[in-house]
């Protein structure tokens, strides 16, 4: 089912798959839930069974919303992730690179050729190079849908990138849900992810966040964009870099449903 596409770099080698046959992602439509096809596209230079450790490997899955909610959701949503995926692949290229291409399967092919002139600029190097963007469903149904979109890269450097965005739609309008649409009490929803992150990092609630490793603009403790609305509650994620060092790794808070009731003016829970 998956056809090959030729592309003018001997290194390349690009399939695309879209549905193919592949059951759809996400419930049955019931009320206008939506449902999702998988959409994937990998790329691979020569040789790499010879020598891992000079190839290159990019791989992206994303979702085609396919069937549930209105046209005009259904749009927005999938304008929305044909931009990320875009916007991801170009920041693994030269900004001249980048620009130069629109679709994701070109773009993966220019990555690979971004290392093919680099082994032949320094043929002793190590240069394992991979590009890995996932798209999932976390959470739908006919109120909301919310994707679980993960990266994890190394095109060079000390260490590999990892990135983690949560998106929640309201499926009745296709709009992308921050903070502000969920409640007028941000500083109360603020202050339950606060007490959540204590409670998960073993804080007490007057223990000093910067003292034990967290960095924290100078008013104070706040909630990032990325933000999921799931069946349990509202999970929180902050990448690695974000809120500290990258030796703490990644942060995850579900703040659980019967907490947000109080202060979220959705029917999402």
């Amino acid at each position: 089912m998956t056809e090959p596409a030729i592309l003018p770099f001997a290194v390349a080698v690009v399939a695309l798959a879209i549905g193919c046959g592949a059951p759809p992602v996400g419930p049955s439509p019931d009320g206008g839930s939506l449902v999702f096809r998988i959409s994937e596209i990998t790329a691979e230079s020569t040789g790499c069974a010879d020598d891992p450790s000079r190839c290159a490997r990019v791989s992206v899955t994303t979702l085609l919303p396919d069937r549930g909610g209105s046209e005009a959701v259904r749009q927005a949503i999938d304008t929305f992730l044909s931009a990320d995926v875009t916007s991801r692949l170009r920041s693994h290229l030269p900004e001249e690179v980048g620009l130069r291409e629109t679709r994701p399967e070109a773009l993966a092919a220019a990555i690979l050729a971004e290392h093919r002139a680099l082994v032949a600029a320094f043929p002793d190097a190590h240069a394992e190079w991979r590009v890995e963007i996932a798209t999932a469903v976390l959470h739908s149904t006919p109120a909301v849908v919310t994707l679980d979109i993960s990266e994890i890269a190394y095109t060079g450097g000390a260490h590999p990138m990892s990135r983690r965005h949560l998106v929640s739609f309201d499926v009745a309008t296709g709009r992308l849900l921050g903070v502000d649409d969920l409640t007028r009490d941000v500083a109360g929803l603020t202050a339950l992810v606060e007490h959540r992150l204590r409670a998960d990092r073993g804080l007490d609630p007057d223990d000093d966040l910067e003292a034990a490793g967290f960095w924290l603009p100078d008013d104070g403790f706040q909630i990032p964009d990325n933000i999921g609305v799931t069946a349990d509650g509202l999970l929180v994620h902050w990448d690695p870099y974000e809120i500290a060092p990258y030796s703490m790794g990644s942060f995850d808070v579900m703040v659980p449903a019967a907490e947000l009731r109080p202060l979220v003016e959705t029917s999402f829970w």
